[in-house]
């Protein structure tokens, strides 16, 4: 499973939603036994392996009540499951990230859970932080069960911050923006172990929702309606990504593909901080190194937000159930069951009362502790709507990488634009 899904990954869907264009009515299901379920996800290999294992386990435990069967789908996914969706095929159960939600539960793809989940008697709403429920709802109902979290940190080389004389951040602290940009100034463009460093790495990611949020703002109001990319705090949040891009704080975006995926500056000692989720995997990467090229890692939270609001973006996925399932109080139960298998499986687990799961599932993850449970705290989803795959590629396109390229890019007149067509898109839904 992807780690962390950047904005370009988000692009590809746009054909999977095009194909559900026509779509009238909710999923259809093939003929078979009324208590077997099929799941869909993405996982392939060792991943699936480990799904499979899950899903074998709560067959078992069902007893013979109810049985699950995979669907492996490891490429075109989405496309895939539009096409099921579209010729009545469709998975009982599927992966679904958040971006997406709103947009299949317009169409009439998913089923509508909120009763039973609200009712439930082993894992209600106010069991999850509340950040990452929120990612399962669209229009003040509930469309799937969400399994997982992973909420961004910051990762940072300790021994870099230590060798060059520089004030680490702390586990927990709740340091600015600017604050953050001061601390990649003293980094970038001096030599260390041989190579110019940066203070921070960006080329795409983190998303730009983060930088959005930096300034107080966001792109979509929580009515679902309302864009507010001409916000003042909005476009102040962009500027935190233009000061990277004109001050240098960044490899530049043509550079970075130089050495590969941008993990790949931080783990070569190129860049003292790394924006990643809480699943990457650097404490085992580094442990793997040679010795002369290992290096001790530091935690700490994203910047708080110029409002106070201390977010951070939180990548969430959520099993869906197909709309011809809604009200089946069997398939609900079998969703529910798996979903908390899951919570033992991946980190972080999205219900409050998990985190100590965290370390059983990923023990190199000891010393991140502190900071992924403040963290968790806050992390959350964004306020995606029906439109956001268009809205998405505007952001991308046009007002991302074009700011990436040139620090003197005119940000703000082009968040206006997408502003305007944004409110056109939102205008046709009404």
């Amino acid at each position: 499973m992807k780690k962390k899904v950047s904005i370009r990954k988000v692009l590809s869907l746009g054909l999977a939603l095009a194909m559900l264009t026509g779509l009238l009515s909710g999923c259809g299901k093939e003929e078979k036994e009324k208590n077997t379920f099929t799941f869909a996800t993405w996982a392939a290999g060792t991943e699936l392996e480990e799904f499979q294992a899950i899903i074998n386990k709560v067959n078992e435990a069902a007893g013979g009540e109810y049985k699950i069967e995979v669907l492996s789908i490891p490429s075109d996914y989405y496309v895939k499951i539009s096409t099921k969706i579209a010729a009545k095929n469709c998975p009982d159960f599927f992966w679904m990230t958040q971006e997406l939600i709103s947009k299949y539960a317009q169409m009439g793809a998913l089923a509508n859970i909120t009763e039973q989940f609200q009712g439930s008697e082993n894992l209600t709403p106010d069991m999850y932080y509340e950040g990452v429920v929120a990612s399962s709802m669209y229009d003040g109902s509930y469309w799937g069960l969400p399994w997982i979290a992973n909420p961004l940190i910051v990762y940072y080389n300790k021994d870099m911050f230590d060798e060059l004389g520089i004030a680490c951040p702390g586990p927990q602290d709740d340091w600015t923006w600017e604050e953050f940009l001061d601390v990649c100034r003293k980094f970038s463009g001096q030599e260390y172990r041989g190579n110019t460093v940066y203070g921070t790495v960006v080329d795409g990611w983190p998303n730009i929702e983060t930088f959005i949020w930096a300034g107080g703002g966001d792109i979509i109001a929580e009515d679902g309606q309302t864009i507010l990319l001409s916000n003042p705090e909005a476009q102040k949040g962009m500027g935190y990504l233009q000061t990277i891009v004109a001050e240098n704080l960044s490899p530049r975006y043509a550079e970075v593909a130089s050495l590969g995926d941008n993990n790949v500056w931080f783990e070569k000692q190129r860049v003292a901080m790394y924006f990643g989720g809480m699943q990457d995997n650097f404490e085992n990467k580094i442990a793997a190194m040679g010795e002369d090229e290992q290096f001790q890692i530091g935690y700490a939270p994203m910047p708080m937000c110029d409002d106070g609001g201390a977010w951070s973006f939180d990548w969430t996925a959520s099993t869906v159930m197909a709309k011809s399932l809604e009200g089946n109080e069997l398939a609900y139960k079998a969703l529910e069951a798996v979903t908390q298998a899951f919570f033992e499986w991946k980190i972080a687990p999205p219900v409050k009362d998990s985190l100590e799961n965290v370390l059983e599932i990923a023990p190199q993850k000891a010393a991140a502790m502190e900071t992924i449970g403040y963290t968790m705290e806050y992390a959350r989803s964004a306020n995606y709507i029906p439109e956001w795959s268009d809205i998405n590629d505007k952001l991308w396109y046009n007002l991302y990488v074009s700011l990436l390229n040139d620090a003197n890019f005119d940000y703000k007149a082009k968040m206006n634009e997408i502003q305007q067509y944004s409110e056109g898109l939102v205008s046709k839904r009404q």
